[in-house]
């Protein structure tokens, strides 16, 4: 397994994202990490290392004059960065709480799955931004092969590796259409692609702002995207968990 995969695999064991499940029980759930996960993770591992020459292009591209003074391609930048953080967050509480004012549990339900997926995918991103430490594209202009391992646990600036913000908004979009699916495959049909691409926009948005390196952002929507796939399989194989029988309004759907 990866890095990555490693992490993930002991936040579940010492933070279940569910709740408590007794002892005997769960020595007959399965896990809620499998190889399958591995691979889309070695895959999004793989796709990060194959898009790594492509970085300092990718900044020159972004940098450029006519992209920064786009006013289509800045106001774009703009509100998916605001997506990406404060927006996927917010809009996670939102869903939460619209689903507790009207008693709708499948709504609370969305918003709770869509922010276990963020903090899951959240806690694994800090961990290698410490770790790595990457200098972001616009503190080492034109060398994305700076890194200083463990400069990342203090200096904000060598945080650049993976994208916080894609994982967020990939963690989102994957919870939300998994959810979605299950309650309300009506709307996955059109939400789904819509999240996916607000999600790619938003890693877009980062490499206009020269805060992220465009591997960077790859690795994070595989962070993300991973970490929603299991989060849904572990309720999946748990349900009524511990959070789902306290945290979730009686009633509704």
């Amino acid at each position: 397994m990866t890095m990555a995969t490693s992490v993930v695999t002991v936040c579940l064991t010492v933070h279940p994202v569910g709740g408590q499940v007794a002892p005997a029980a769960a020595a007959h759930l399965p896990s809620p990490i499998t190889w399958q996960d591995a691979r889309f993770l070695g895959l999004f591992t793989l796709a990060t290392a194959v898009t790594l020459p492509l970085d300092r292009d990718g900044q020159r591209l972004m940098q450029r004059r006519w992209v920064q003074e786009s006013p289509l391609l800045s106001h774009t930048a703009d509100v998916f960065n605001a997506y990406g953080s404060p927006g996927v967050f917010a809009g996670s509480i939102a869903l939460y709480a619209a689903g507790w004012a009207t008693g709708r549990s499948d709504i609370a339900r969305l918003g709770m799955r869509a922010g276990e997926a963020i903090a899951l995918s959240g806690t694994v991103t800090g961990g290698l931004k410490g770790f790595v430490g990457r200098a972001r594209p616009y503190a080492s202009p034109g060398r994305p092969g700076d890194v200083r391992i463990m400069s990342g646990v203090t200096d904000g600036t060598r945080q650049s590796f993976p994208s916080g913000h894609a994982t967020a908004v990939f963690a989102f979009a994957g919870a939300m259409d998994r959810e979605l699916r299950r309650s309300h495959p009506g709307t996955a049909r059109w939400a789904g692609p819509a999240l996916y691409a607000a999600a790619a926009l938003t890693g877009y948005a980062r490499m206009h702002a020269d805060k992220h390196w465009a591997s960077d952002v790859v690795m994070g929507a595989g962070i993300g995207f991973v970490s929603a796939r299991v989060v849904a399989r572990y309720h999946a194989d748990r349900p009524g968990s511990w959070l789902d029988r306290h945290l979730l309004p009686r009633g509704g759907r």
